[in-house]
């Protein structure tokens, strides 16, 4: 009896110890941060550990009114990078859009496959691609989480930037999809748009992808970059091609279904084969950048917010780049490009807060100053190094560019420099260079830098392409100074100083520029346009040159002046509605004929579309074209942002950007400046 006993305890004792010893709870867990949360933000309540299943309970906050959807293809994956995937759920429909209540507030449980009970941190991810919702580096708030910093990660992956990565040269993608059929829906076309620092504009790439499947473009690059290629239609898994390009480059990929039925991309050569890990990986940092946008909150908090990011990203990156092998170029690259989206955040938080900014009390007016506060900036950005040339390689550093260059502290000293000005002021080279120096010094102050950085330094060159063509114009007053024999050759020296022209301009411009590449490009910029002597060109060959033609011919002896818009584009549509009236008005001129041409899914265009044109442009000459076509049209006149104007003569040349018409509230007047320096031209040639 006693030894029954005693193996009747044993048993239950057996039963018993398991339930308390293999069920752990995580109470109030910490996490870093979400990602691909623009409003709103995903959190976890409470997180029980079980032989059977991982149990955790969240709660979601996101805008009351806005559908939402939790797939139920999402998982957690721990350190080793093993994942848990979903068994059911309770609380929330999976696959399911559901509207977020008025409280904002969601609950929902998930269980997943049991995560091992030693787990310190792990991630909820999900799906894999993007737009998924993830919540990263969650932890017993009781234990500090281990990890690299943003600067440990590079440190420790130390590689030197090639001596040639400033160089110009072609590259050419060839590719193939495999199984390719039309018929079933696949892509006809990739669309990239090329945005280069060098560049005065960007425009739209295309490449036809032929009956075989196969494809090929050819295009020229001033450094290494990522590159990105959208389809027209998705294929499964896969809506962009990313390839890494350094100039010289022959790339060939192939992309094939996978046995799960997700399309995926095969580097065979190339300098993306030497980073495919990093192109594979699917890192992509604008996922978590881009709740600086979205903040509605005071500076003081987008700067916590703004650590919290960096902190983010650099789990993200730590993480991602041990699941996926990363090389010392890799991470590199991967570092400057989550750097360059950070900053891009951040100012771009700025110039939204900026704008959108209601003057409701003084701690208000306390607030909106902040953002014309260098020191702002600084304590934000000093983590930065801008004079990196890998930077450029991420795909964002366009918009890192222009944030920068159009920063409200650089706006608004040029702003007071012209309320400030009194009588005696001119526009002279010597103000012209004191307000480069001075945009200088901000840009020094912002980036917590005491040089010129390399992106100062290209921000003063776009801003050097943008005054060229007036500084041009000016050239000739300098040369009548020169030329009159009323003054002696002293006061004709004094004045010839004092004309804001571009050999007063230019040289001290290029002088700013220690890096060697800007120099080289500063200077190749300034000899294409002395070699430019016409104000027009010829239309583009193919099929955009032929639309045009057609539309010559409807309306001979005329000026076109298109415009390319879009119904997704706010700032057509509001400029269309704006000058209705003036648009009227112009259409009674003989010499004109404004042509609006748009780009929709189908040529026949949708039920928005029309009803639009019906309300706005109903006696007006419109034109819709599949986006494929559009897309063409981008590429051939070399163009990215919508809306864009094009002003082509009566004896169809293409006007340069110098003189072509771009818009209606100043139409007439830019129209007799185009008439009477085409005039000037023909005239100075013997042209009737």
């Amino acid at each position: 009896m006693k030894q029954f006993l005693t193996l009747l305890l044993c048993a239950l004792f057996a039963l018993a110890a398991p339930i308390s010893a293999k069920r752990i709870v995580m109470k109030a867990p910490e996490a870093l941060g979400c990602a691909n949360f623009s409003r709103g933000e995903l959190k976890v309540r409470e997180v029980v550990f079980a032989d059977t299943a991982t149990t955790v309970r969240f709660t979601l906050d996101y805008p009351a009114g806005n559908n939402f959807r939790i797939a139920s293809t999402c998982y957690l994956v721990d350190a080793d990078n093993n994942r848990h995937l979903l068994r059911s759920a309770e609380g929330l429909p999976m696959d399911t859009w559901v509207t977020s209540p008025s409280d904002r507030t969601t609950d929902f449980t998930l269980h997943f496959n049991p995560l091992p009970q030693r787990t310190r941190v792990f991630d909820f991810i999900e799906y894999d691609g993007p737009g998924a919702f993830m919540l990263l580096g969650i932890h017993d708030s009781k234990h500090t989480l281990q990890m690299k910093t943003m600067e440990e990660l590079a440190s420790a992956n130390a590689c030197t930037v090639p001596a040639d990565w400033f160089t110009t040269d072609s590259v050419t993608l060839r590719g193939r999809i495999e199984g390719y059929s039309p018929e079933a829906g696949f892509p006809t076309q990739l669309e990239g748009s090329y945005d280069g620092a060098f560049s005065n504009n960007n425009w739209i790439m295309v490449a036809d992808i032929r009956p075989d499947g196969t494809f090929e473009k050819r295009w020229k690059v001033d450094y290494p970059k990522r590159q990105l290629f959208r389809m027209d239609k998705a294929l499964p898994g896969m809506e962009w091609l990313e390839v890494f390009v350094r100039p010289g480059d022959t790339i060939d990929v192939s992309l094939r279904k996978g046995d799960d039925g997700v399309f995926r991309c095969d580097y065979h050569n190339g300098s993306s084969k030497a980073v495919e890990r990093w192109l594979k990986s699917g890192l992509n940092f604008s996922e978590i950048a881009i709740r600086m946008f979205f903040l509605e909150g005071t500076p003081q908090e987008a700067e916590v917010l703004a650590g919290q990011l960096w902190r983010l990203m650099a789990y993200r990156l730590q993480t991602v780049a041990a699941r996926c092998g990363f090389t010392p170029l890799e991470m590199q690259l991967s570092v400057a490009d989550a750097q360059v989206h950070y900053a891009e955040g951040v100012m771009s938080y700025a110039l939204q807060k900026g704008s959108n900014w209601k003057m409701e009390t003084p701690a208000d007016s306390l607030e909106y100053a902040t953002l014309f506060d260098t020191s702002f900036y600084s304590r934000l950005l000093s983590r930065i190094d801008f004079d990196n040339p890998l930077l450029m390689a991420s795909d964002d550093y366009d918009i890192l560019i222009n944030r920068m260059q159009f920063a409200w502290p650089v706006r608004n000293a040029a702003i007071r420099e012209v309320v400030d000005m009194d009588e005696q002021w001119t526009n002279t080279p010597e103000s012209i260079l004191q307000e480069m120096e001075a945009r200088y010094a901000l840009w020094r102050e912002m980036m917590g830098s005491k040089v010129n950085t390399l992106l100062a330094q290209i921000c003063s060159y776009k801003e050097m392409q943008s005054g060229y063509t007036l500084w041009q114009s000016s050239e000739c007053s300098k040369d009548r100074i020169l030329a009159d024999t009323t003054l002696s050759d002293a006061e004709r020296r004094l004045q010839a100083e004092r004309v804001p022209c571009l050999s007063n301009v230019f040289p001290r411009y290029v002088a700013s520029f220690t890096h060697e590449a800007l120099r080289r490009h500063a200077e190749q910029f300034h000899a294409a346009r002395q070699a430019q002597t016409a104000l027009t060109s010829p239309l583009p060959v193919g099929r955009s040159g032929e639309l045009i033609r057609s539309l010559q011919a409807r309306y001979p002896r005329r000026y076109l002046v298109i415009d390319f818009w879009g119904m997704g584009c706010g700032p057509c549509r509001s400029a269309i509605q704006h000058y209705k009236e003036l648009r009227a008005e112009i259409a009674r001129r003989d010499d004109v004929k404004l042509i609006f041409i748009a780009g929709e899914d189908t040529a026949e265009g949708s039920e928005a579309y029309h009803n639009y044109v019906k309300e706005w442009l109903s006696d007006e000459e419109t034109i819709c074209i599949p986006n494929t076509d559009f897309s063409r049209l981008q590429e051939d006149f070399r163009f990215n942002g919508i809306p864009h104007y094009e002003t082509i003569t009566p004896d169809g040349q293409r006007v340069g950007e110098e003189y072509r018409i771009n818009g209606f509230y100043n139409f007439n007047n830019e129209m007799e400046i185009l008439q009477k320096a085409l005039d000037f031209t023909f005239s100075r040639h013997g042209i009737d």
